[in-house]
């Protein structure tokens, strides 16, 4: 039999998880929009919309803020802060020099794949969670509008020149990959306690990461390694207890 302390505990740890995810959530939106602002700065042509697409994330982590005050769920900045901080340093080397591409890359596949992924995986359990389901829903439906912007910049940039944008791709998102899976990583136990699945999320963010890749040009053989030999390095440190950042 469960004593008290065992009982009161599982509200507890739920709670805990629940404010870092939405932690993530909120913080990482803000990321979002300063990558978009980023952007915008260096491409006067696409400077209106993609300073459009920063107010959009901005308003995301908002709904998110008013969604988690309604539901007694207090975001967790400084758990946020520590795992997005490697990936901001990284971004504003890209901007320093003046690397739109970069940019688009870190953006359009590594913060809206995570995006995605955490925010179809949380649309199941959004009932407990009072008003969540209509503001995530709403939110995916915008990053999935942002990638398929990102998606056709790309496509054209690099229209058949695949081995550039592979190397491109791989200087931009090993590092990429290593802080937002790692993060993906680290937050699996959090999930689970709330009702997800954090290898469910991180098998979903490999597979929207691949499917991007193909949309872009690359034969699917040939994202799908790609992809694993990124993603694999992290699995073996987190098989092995080491930090994954």
């Amino acid at each position: 039999m469960q004593s008290v302390a065992d009982c009161a505990a599982v509200p507890l740890l739920e709670q805990e998880s629940i404010n870092k995810l939405m932690g993530l959530a909120v913080f990482g939106e803000k990321v979002a929009s300063k990558i978009y602002l980023l952007m915008a700065d260096l491409k006067e042509e696409f400077a209106p919309l993609l300073t459009k697409f920063a107010r959009m994330e901005a308003q995301h982590g908002g709904w998110f803020l008013d969604a988690s005050r309604k539901n007694g769920i207090e975001p967790d900045k400084e758990f946020a802060d520590n795992e997005l901080g490697y990936l901001i340093s990284q971004v504003d080397q890209h901007y320093a020099d003046k690397n739109f591409e970069a940019l688009a890359i870190v953006q359009g596949f590594i913060v809206e794949s995570l995006a995605i992924a955490t925010y179809e995986s949380f649309l199941p359990i959004a009932h407990k969670y009072p008003g969540t389901h209509e503001v995530f829903q709403k939110a995916l439906d915008e990053e999935n509008y942002h990638v398929d912007w990102i998606l056709r910049y790309l496509r054209l940039r690099f229209f058949d020149a695949h081995e550039e944008f592979q190397k491109l791709a791989e200087y931009a998102n090993i590092q990429g990959i290593d802080c937002i899976g790692g993060t993906m990583m680290n937050i699996a136990e959090y999930l689970d306690k709330i009702g997800m699945s954090g290898a469910d999320c991180a098998g979903a963010m490999m597979d929207g990461y691949t499917q991007l890749l193909e949309k872009v040009g690359f034969e699917q053989r040939r994202a799908t390694k790609h992809v694993v030999n990124m993603f694999m390095p992290l699995f073996h440190k987190y098989r092995r207890g080491e930090k994954t950042k």
